[in-house]
């Protein structure tokens, strides 16, 4: 009995395979018409284009397919490649779409969509950067993978490194480098925008994110103040060519905040040389600390210091 039931199911399942294959005399071969493409690209495009305008996606995707498949020669093949990556935006996968629109420019270069699809790579980059990440165990996926919009945010400057996205790209990428705390990166981003871009309308945005990203580089760190001191002078810079903006109180506030610790390490070396009974030693840091950081809480503590030291 068992063995009968097998026979029937490979019977059906041939009769069913032989109904969608014909036989072609010209190549001598089986062909299946649902997996065939249409005698011309141009009929093959038609036939694609009217189910993406009925919106149905999934069959306007294997249209092109076919057309890419059969014709990738052809004047139509850089619309259809357009086309699938649309599809994968219309079925719901955005950086599929990414992939195959990023396929138009590497195997198209000369196609007529060039700008299209980099206006949609970068949408497509704001919006996985603004996506609540998902979560696994109560860990944040994006933790454990690279950001996608990390390569987008790349490829979008990459791809048309003159066109408005570019900048725009550029300071998104230093952006997100920051929210990941790579605050190196993030500070290598924000230097390339303001090397290449300089005139954008992020430069200035840019130049506070700089010095941001410096500070937030140097958080938690002892002795070595190289980010801090950086920082300083970023924020100097900013404050004053750009004294007015909006940015300009925040920038004020982190600028005091480097300098109070700034002061603070030059305060405690001069306390450490006075424990040590080295009072020349700590009363260079003491002045310098009141040359360099004047107005702090610790240029008060310095110079009360000195005047206990001095005879």
């Amino acid at each position: 009995m068992r063995k009968f039931i097998i026979i029937f199911i490979c019977l059906v399942w041939s009769l069913d395979a032989y109904s969608f294959w014909i036989w072609s005399p010209k190549n001598k071969k089986w062909k299946n018409p649902e997996l065939s493409a249409l005698a011309t690209p141009g009929q093959q495009s038609e036939k694609a284009l009217e189910k993406l305008e009925n919106k149905r996606y999934k069959s306007a995707l294997k249209e092109f397919r076919k057309l890419l498949t059969q014709f990738p020669d052809s004047m139509e093949a850089a619309e259809a490649q357009y086309y699938v990556g649309v599809c994968w935006e219309k079925i719901g996968n955005p950086f599929r779409a990414f992939e195959e629109y990023q396929k138009v420019i590497d195997v198209y270069p000369n196609s007529k969509r060039i700008q299209d699809i980099v206006a949609s790579q970068y949408a497509i980059g704001e919006y996985f950067l603004n996506r609540e990440p998902k979560k696994w165990l109560g860990l944040s996926l994006s933790s454990l993978s690279e950001h996608p919009s990390l390569e987008i945010f790349k490829k979008v400057v990459d791809n048309a490194p003159y066109s408005e996205y570019a900048p725009r790209a550029q300071y998104k990428l230093g952006l997100l480098y920051s929210n990941l705390r790579r605050y190196e990166e993030a500070k290598d981003a924000f230097q390339t925008l303001l090397d290449n871009y300089p005139d954008s309308e992020w430069a200035e945005a840019g130049k506070y994110q700089l010095a941001l990203a410096g500070a937030k580089a140097s958080s938690g760190v002892d002795y070595d103040n190289a980010n801090r001191k950086e920082a300083l002078k970023h924020f100097s810079d900013f404050l004053e060519k750009h004294p007015d903006t909006e940015l300009s109180s925040e920038a004020e506030k982190h600028f005091s905040g480097l300098r109070e610790e700034e002061a603070k390490k030059q305060y405690e070396i001069g306390l450490f040389y006075e424990k040590q009974n080295k009072i020349s030693s700590a009363s260079v840091y003491y002045q310098d600390l009141l040359d360099k950081y004047p107005g702090t809480e610790y240029a008060g503590k310095a110079e009360q210091r000195l005047k206990e030291l001095r005879p």
